[in-house]
C-alpha cells in the first residue's frame, strides 16, 4: 500500500512546478487537521522527499516554510493547538526519513514552535509531543535545541510522574 501511495504521489508531483508542489503540501497539511493520520503523514513525507529531488534546496526551503508557517500561526483560529501535534508528527517523519536539507532548515524555528505547541495543547497532546521529543533525544535530532526543549518539558513531566506515583501509593499494595 505504501509503495503504491509513494508511486502515486511521485507521479503526481513529478509533473508539478514548484508552486504546485508547495500548494500540494499545504493541502496535505490542511487535510491532516487534528488527527495524526499515518497515510497523510506519509504523503507529506513523500512530498518533501520528491520536492527535494525535483526542486532541490530552494523548494525544500519553501516546503519547510509552509510547515513552520502553520506551526507558528498561533493567532489564526484555523490553526488550533490540536492541529499542531499532528503536524509535529509530520515534521518528525520528514526529518527522520528525508533528513538531508530539512533538519537544518526546520531547526531554525523548531524550538519556538515546539514551545508554543506544548504550552497550548491539551494533556494528551503534551504526552504525544513528549514522545516526539524522546525520539529526537534518541536520534540526536535538533541536537542544538535538545537541552532547551527538555528543560521546557521537564516540569510537566515531573508533575506527571508525581501524580502517577501518588495514584500508585493511594491504590496501595
Amino acid at each position: 500500500r505504501r509503495a503504491k501511495a509513494r508511486l502515486e504521489i511521485g507521479v503526481e508531483i513529478e509533473g508539478m512546478d514548484p508552486d504546485q508542489q508547495v500548494a500540494r503540501l499545504e493541502k496535505l497539511i490542511v487535510r491532516l487537521g487534528g488527527f495524526p493520520d499515518r497515510d497523510l503523514i506519509h504523503q507529506i513525507t513523500e512530498c518533501g522527499r520528491l520536492g527535494l529531488r525535483t526542486g532541490g534546496q530552494a523548494l525544500a526551503e519553501r516546503m519547510c516554510a509552509a510547515i513552520m508557517d502553520v506551526l507558528d500561526d498561533g493567532e489564526n483560529g484555523a490553526t488550533a493547538a490540536e492541529r499542531r501535534v499532528p503536524l509535529f508528527y509530520a515534521l518528525d517523519s520528514v526529518v527522520k526519513n528525508v533528513g538531508d536539507v530539512f533538519q537544518p532548515l526546520l531547526s531554525v524555528r523548531v524550538r519556538a514552535a515546539f514551545g508554543r505547541a506544548f504550552a497550548a495543547c491539551a494533556e494528551k497532546d503534551k504526552t504525544r509531543l513528549h514522545h516526539v521529543l524522546r525520539t529526537w533525544n534518541e536520534k540526536s535530532i535538533f541536537a542544538e535545541h535538545l537541552d532547551e526543549l527538555n528543560a521546557l518539558v521537564a516540569p510537566w513531566h515531573a508533575a506527571l510522574v508525581a501524580r502517577a506515583s501518588a495514584a500508585d501509593a493511594a491504590a496501595g499494595p
